[in-house]
């Protein structure tokens, strides 16, 4: 009976290890040239146990924060539909971000849980220079969440107006491509 009982439990988990890779999605940044795509991270506690990175911010005084490792949201098609620069009341410029009706939900969620922290949006593009992966990854921008919302993310970057336009001209591109 014991022999029999292990056979036919063999077989399912013989079945999902064989079924269960092809059905995980492996993530990947998109390293083709003229293409970039965001991710938002939130802002970690360095604890016992848990696992933080340190994200490098402001690009004119550099300051370390920590992150938690995955991001709460990558920003491809399926939860942005566009980006632009928009001008603020001050006069300065900011970066939007459209969310699909996915995103919106995803962004609710992420909001409502990680109230009374940062959301730091950072930017992976090419970089023939990088020394590991050919991949430079950049905090653009944050924001302090203090409220729930599903509306269009808007954020004063890290970057001049000219380097704004092309950050968003690229991320279009990539999220039309896909």
């Amino acid at each position: 009976m014991k022999r029999y009982l292990q056979f036919y439990l063999t077989i399912p988990a013989f079945v999902l290890l064989i079924v269960l890779p092809g059905c995980v999605k492996k993530y990947f940044v998109d390293t083709k040239r003229n293409k970039a795509q965001l991710a938002l991270f939130v802002q970690g506690f360095p604890q016992q146990g848990e696992d933080t990175q340190l994200l490098k911010l402001y690009q004119a005084r550099p300051k370390l924060v920590h992150i938690d490792p995955k991001p709460v949201m990558r920003g491809n098609s399926g939860m942005i539909t566009s980006s632009k620069v928009v001008d603020t009341q001050d006069g300065l410029h900011a970066i939007q971000l459209d969310f699909t009706t996915l995103g919106q939900s995803v962004m609710e969620h992420i909001t409502t849980n990680f109230r009374s922290r940062q959301l730091y949006v950072v930017l992976a593009q090419n970089d023939d220079h990088s020394k590991t992966n050919k991949v430079k990854m950049t905090c653009i921008g944050t924001h302090y969440i203090n409220q729930t919302f599903s509306t269009p993310l808007v954020f004063t970057p890290d970057a001049s107006r000219e380097e704004s336009e092309k950050i968003i001209k690229l991320l279009n591109k990539t999220l039309k491509d896909y």
